[in-house]
């Protein structure tokens, strides 16, 4: 079992890299209007542990990061995307970028690097980056964001609402397309609707394409649409993929599980 302490979890999710046991399971990004209408595919990290276990992202992530594997995690995670492009060309991807990706220069330059020789490919891959970044990693990542916007990747900021959100923060990053977290489209209370409604308006004035996340019953998609979101995602709409690309040459275990919730142990200073 992918278990144990929390040192020996970093020697697993290295070893799991260099195995090539790490992939991606993916979730559509619909149209509001036209649901069968896919604008691209999140790409979600996915580990096979040994036994044929399948781990979901939220429960090795925070010891990735943890660990300074994040940036390579990351670079792992979209090398394989531009695999999965290669071979299906007409399908457009999303995969997710981490603060220390874009604070490091050492990170930036090695993910710089990766991006421009799969150039032929950027049309094709949206770049998320988180918007819980600090304002500070924000600002500083504006000139490097609009390098890589250049070659011709699209960029996204990702659970706008949930961190550090400012209109400085926002609009000091060049995007295309903005994500609303799902705590907006969840919430319960009168003012929930207008709420979310300022959210799309505000994110609409940064970038052309608005997403609203945590799509989960018909009466969110409907609040969705009367907000304005040109965008949904959610368990209402499709759910991400449970088996998982994970590259040319390996083979999932006959009976795979698949396995998202895991208790880990409190990491140690």
């Amino acid at each position: 079992m992918f278990l144990g302490s929390f040192p020996a979890l970093n020697d697993e999710i290295a070893t799991a890299m260099a195995e090539g046991r790490v992939g991606f399971s993916w979730q559509h990004v619909h149209s509001s209007s036209r649901i069968s209408e896919i604008l691209y595919s999140e790409c979600f990290g996915r580990i096979v542990d040994s036994d044929g276990t399948i781990v979901t992202a939220g429960s090795f992530i925070p010891f990735v990061e943890a660990q300074g594997l994040i940036s390579a995690l990351d670079r792992y995670v979209i090398n394989l995307a531009f695999d999965w492009l290669s071979e299906h060309p007409k399908a457009v991807l999303g995969c997710n970028l981490s603060a220390k990706s874009i604070s490091e220069a050492a990170d930036w330059c090695l993910l710089y690097d990766l991006l421009y020789r799969h150039r032929s490919l950027a049309s094709r891959m949206v770049l998320e980056v988180s918007e819980k970044l600090p304002i500070s990693v924000a600002l500083q990542a504006a000139d490097l964001i609009q390098s890589v916007r250049s070659l011709g990747y699209k960029i996204a900021i990702d659970d706008f609402g949930a961190g550090y959100s400012t209109a400085q923060s926002l609009f000091s990053i060049p995007v295309d397309i903005v994500k609303i977290d799902a705590f907006f489209v969840q919430q319960e209370r009168a003012s929930s609707e207008q709420i979310l409604a300022h959210m799309v308006g505000l994110a609409a004035c940064a970038a052309p394409i608005v997403v609203v996340e945590g799509i989960e019953t018909y009466e969110q998609l409907d609040a969705a649409r009367l907000a304005g979101a040109t965008h949904v995602q959610g368990y209402l709409l499709s759910e991400p993929t449970e088996v998982p690309f994970i590259g040319q040459g390996v083979k999932l275990p006959r009976r795979s599980r698949f396995k998202s919730a895991l208790t880990w142990p409190e990491p140690t200073s």
